[in-house]
């Protein structure tokens, strides 16, 4: 992938900068905070190579790059300069439907955790590896060693606030080092002893809590929410010449007091309320809600909204120090995110499909399960189910036993550690994750795959053709079994004048390896092509090379003008007939410049594809090499 290319490309097809309020990116995908979200060509964004999907969800454009997104992310961090405290558009009028309202809520809580997550991630991992060290008894939890290496791994959690506080304030456009210093308030080891003490502390009366706002998430959210409107009214009471030190002065001597009196005792109790309201919910459906939420797990993936869960599983991971229903969803969803790609890779024949499926299957077992979900299994659709029933099968066991998490870390095959803890609790993570990567493969074999080459599921939703070199966006065939019908014998006229060839002959593995279905080809000899047979148009290629019929009788039929010619983007096709038309055979259907094609460097030999090939007992072809016209019979089907 050429990171540069890809960066620019981007940009120009969202707006360029000047629609760009900030952006950021997660594990998989670039989250770009659009002015105006209609001026992005998602269409075309998705027909890029080196991108597998683009969304707008949660007040975000999102567009899924995949593990190299960070490289992307750089790049095109290179090329604008975005100021953080740039003033959004005044005149925006705010959504204040519900759907508005969650997706600001959604775009706010991923803005403020997302740069956060490398610093969580890798100290859940940190504390998950001890876990592991103590559990193998490489570690004594007395030892010295390990109460060092605890507090290392500790200090991300313990000291949260004032990386909330940090990135909150990149959110809410407000100072970043005054945020952290209300943090730090909430923090000191002083003012904890001081709230600690016999005697209770009052501010004007006000009397203070003795709240530990270690690792706590809303009270500081909530503090720097407030700070953001203080420290405007401040900038504009200061005088300029004092403005450097009385602004902040001000907001400081506002805020701190408000922060312990009423915003950090608020926080902290919606905090405890979040987690009781967890394990309320449980309690109420019990298992059942780890089941639909791993079932439903890659929709809300999908639409980049998992970030909302992570208010519930710090307060969680606060009080009461365990995680029960996100964590064991995710890694049910997970599990069967990778082993469903890796299923694909196994089964398919299709070469550009296993080199999609392998590295992405590998990247789900270990947590990342975009690469699969969008390049696989969003693909073929029907894994997508099979992995939904794999992840309902380990979500169920998941939820009857009760599975913890004790680190907020993505789970994965690396990250298991982070289930050590009472009792049998890894014990039922192994199980869970076996499930999932069991049952997985096997509802994959049984439902099967559509190849790439059926009419109606060669192209992805933005209308590109699998052939057009992305191997993020190949749909491969792999029929479940099914039984041999004996049909009546059919018969498909030539489309085009020109020399009969086999289809094994053409010079494209796909369609030579009959990976499409069997067929025939032709050479044309004349630069039309038209219906041969009566039915209907099912699809017809945005690139106007290639169209997908289907008779009267079911037989489903490709016509792929030239080799790679959907590389010249419509150029020299002229397209007669749309989608859903009713055509008679002879009918004409597409006319091409056969010499402007070739003078493009493109060969024009186009094969003719049954593509529902495995509904029939037979597909035979012309028997001979020769001139033939539109009254010509070219595919006999038995």
């Amino acid at each position: 992938m050429n990171y540069k290319e890809t960066a620019k490309t981007i940009l120009e097809k969202i707006g360029g900068q000047e629609n760009i309020n900030d952006f950021l990116h997660c594990s998989t995908r670039l989250r770009i905070h659009l002015k105006d979200p209609k001026q992005a060509k998602t269409e075309e964004i998705k027909a890029m190579d080196a991108v597998m999907g683009a969304v707008y969800s949660g007040g975000q454009y999102q567009i899924i790059i995949g593990n190299d997104v960070s490289y992307v992310y750089n790049e095109l961090k290179q090329m604008i300069n975005i100021t953080t405290n740039e003033n959004p558009e005044p005149n925006k009028k705010r959504d204040m439907s519900f759907k508005g309202l969650f997706e600001s809520f959604a775009g706010l809580i991923t803005g403020i955790f997302q740069p956060i997550i490398p610093a969580i991630a890798a100290a859940g991992m940190f504390k998950a590896l001890l876990l592991l060290c103590t559990s193998l008894g490489i570690l004594s939890k007395e030892s010295q060693i390990y109460a060092l290496l605890l507090n290392i791994a500790d200090s991300a959690f313990y000291f949260l606030p004032v990386l909330l506080a940090y990135s909150s304030a990149q959110k809410f456009k407000t100072n970043p080092y005054i945020a952290a210093t209300l943090a730090g308030v909430l923090l000191h080891p002083k003012m904890i002893a001081l709230l600690g003490g016999e005697v209770p502390v009052q501010i004007a009366g006000i009397p203070v809590p003795n709240i530990s706002y270690a690792s706590s998430v809303l009270p500081i959210i909530l503090t720097v929410w407030l700070m953001s409107y203080v420290e405007k009214f401040a900038d504009r009471i200061s005088p300029g010449p004092v403005k450097i030190f009385l602004k902040p002065l001000i907001v400081i001597l506002v805020m701190a007091p408000l922060a312990l009196t009423v915003l950090g005792p608020i926080g902290n109790y919606l905090g405890i309320g979040l987690s009781d309201g967890l394990f309320w919910i449980q309690g109420k459906i019990g298992w059942l809600t780890v089941v639909i939420l791993a079932v439903f797990l890659p929709f809300i993936v999908m639409f980049g909204m998992h970030k909302v869960f992570y208010p519930v599983i710090f307060a969680a991971m606060v009080s009461p120090g365990y995680e029960t229903l996100i964590h064991s969803a995710m890694l049910s969803s997970n599990m069967a995110q990778g082993a469903g790609a890796l299923a694909v890779w196994y089964l398919a024949k299709d070469k550009k499909l296993k080199q999609v499926a392998l590295p992405a299957g590998i990247s789900g077992l270990f947590g990342i399960t975009e690469p699969a979900l969008y390049g696989v299994h969003l693909r073929l659709k029907r894994t997508l189910v099979a992995c939904m029933i794999g992840a309902g099968s380990a979500g169920l066991f998941a939820g009857i036993v009760n599975l913890k998490a004790y680190a907020a870390v993505g789970p994965g095959l690396a990250s298991l550690p982070m289930f050590i803890g009472a009792e049998n609790n890894f014990t039922y993570a192994l199980i869970t994750a076996a499930i999932s990567i069991v049952v997985t493969p096997i509802a994959v074999y049984f439902i099967g795959f559509n190849d790439p080459a059926t009419a109606d599921t060669a192209i992805d939703p933005s209308g590109k053709h699998p052939e057009s070199g992305d191997s993020n966006k190949v749909e491969t065939i792999l029929a479940a079994p099914k039984k041999e019908k004996l049909h009546s014998r059919r018969v498909v006229f030539s489309p085009i004048e020109g020399e009969v060839i086999p289809l094994k002959a053409v010079n494209d593995e796909a369609f030579s390896q009959e990976a499409m279905g069997k067929g025939m080809a032709i050479k044309p000899a004349k630069g039309q092509v038209v219906a041969p047979f009566d039915g209907t148009v099912q699809t017809v290629f945005r690139t106007k090379h290639s169209i997908g019929l289907k008779s009267l009788d079911g037989i489903e039929l490709l016509i792929h003008i030239g080799i790679d010619t959907v590389k010249l983007k419509g150029q020299h096709f002229n397209v007669i007939v749309e989608e859903g038309d009713t055509v008679k055979h002879g009918q004409l259907l597409i006319e091409f410049d056969m010499e402007a094609i070739e003078k493009a460097g493109f060969d024009t030999t186009t094969p003719i594809i049954v593509t529902n090939s495995g509904d029939y007992l037979e597909i035979l072809g012309h028997e001979k090499s020769e001139q033939i016209g539109h009254e010509t019979p070219l595919i006999t089907i038995l």
